[in-house]
């Protein structure tokens, strides 16, 4: 007897879901990545991913865990615009609109420095939402990445010093968030293009 086969639909595109730094990034690392992640949903994890997200919520909920990190007026500000009828989200770490100052944190054993700050879209893409939305230039912006340096002691990821961070200053101009515009816009089609070929 022969067995019918089924054939099994593709999840849909995910038009539904905002799009982020993150999705960005893990296309253009590697789009098949990406697909598994955010079209089937197969969301993988690491230990250092884990060491960094536990570092980020005892930074919000504890003021006085690592002191040398500079806490902002908002800490995870929330971002939400449309660019080109995509819908964007977005999470800095810390912002202050007033005195206009963005900073990302990072954990991790990959060495930050200014080439790699400079070169980072998160903070370009951070830049571009809130100009759209609070039309506040780029070039208003003191930015940096504040790194804290780990790696792997007994098994486990731990910091390399307690309490150390390494401060990376950059900047951004309007140029270069317009520029990133474009690059999003074209991603969300490679993006779809890519879901196509599946």
């Amino acid at each position: 007897m022969l067995t019918p086969h089924i054939k099994k639909e593709k999840p849909p595109f995910p038009y539904d879901r905002p799009l982020s730094w993150s999705q960005i990034s893990s296309f253009k690392y590697r789009p098949s990545q990406w697909y598994a992640s955010y079209v089937l949903g197969i969301r993988g994890s690491s230990p250092e991913m884990t060491f960094g997200s536990m570092v980020d919520k005892r930074i919000q909920d504890e003021p006085d865990y690592l002191p040398k990190i500079t806490r902002l007026t908002h800490l995870q500000y929330k971002l939400e615009v449309e660019l080109n009828g995509v819908n964007l989200i977005g999470l800095p770490d810390a912002l202050d609109l007033e005195n206009p100052h963005l900073i990302d944190y990072k954990t991790g054993r990959n060495k930050w420095d200014k080439k790699r700050a400079n070169e980072t879209g998160q903070l370009t893409m951070y830049l571009l939402m809130i100009y759209i939305k609070h039309k506040i230039e780029p070039e208003k912006f003191r930015c940096a990445i504040q790194w804290m340096p780990t790696h792997i002691k007994d098994g486990e990821v731990a910091f390399v010093e307690e309490g150390e961070v390494i401060t990376i200053e950059t900047k951004r101009t309007m140029k270069d968030i317009l520029e990133f515009g474009q690059e999003i816009v074209k991603v969300r089609q490679q993006m779809l293009d890519y879901y196509n070929r599946q």
